[in-house]
């Protein structure tokens, strides 16, 4: 049985893809632990597939049309083993307009803070510092 959840933010892909040269490691690093774990130990929202997708496009200048680019982006983040892609409930919009307010921040920022209480998560993975301010741990 898995504990409470850790909610892996658009950031530790994005470096791991993208093989950031300040972060990539210590996103690969996260990916790995990630792969190696019971699956639902880690949880992102289907927006982070969304926001990965539409990041490296625009760092590597591909299009959102060109399907290859797409597969590969969607199913390299999909395909991490143990990682759970929580769907978008509504309820998660109605209760992010409320975080932005509660903890200063941005909609996209607010929408994740709220699917991982929605999961009951115990912290969010991530380096933005915006999120310091939410009812839950942030680590990386």
């Amino acid at each position: 049985m898995v504990g409470k959840p850790s909610y892996v933010d658009v950031n530790v892909f994005v470096y791991w893809l993208g093989k950031h040269p300040e972060f990539g490691g210590v996103a690969y690093d996260w990916v790995r632990r990630i792969e190696g774990s019971v699956r639902g130990e880690f949880v992102t929202s289907s927006l982070t597939v969304y926001e990965v997708l539409v990041i490296v496009a625009g760092l590597t200048g591909s299009s959102l049309r060109d399907m290859g680019f797409v597969e590969a982006v969607v199913g390299a983040v999909t395909r991490v083993k143990g990682l759970v892609v929580e769907p978008l409930k509504s309820e998660d919009f109605a209760r992010a307009v409320g975080l932005m307010g509660e903890c200063g921040l941005d909609f996209e920022d607010a929408v994740h803070l709220a699917v991982a209480l929605r999961v009951d998560a115990k912290e969010i993975v991530s380096n933005d510092r915006d999120f310091d301010a939410a009812p839950i741990k942030r680590i990386m």
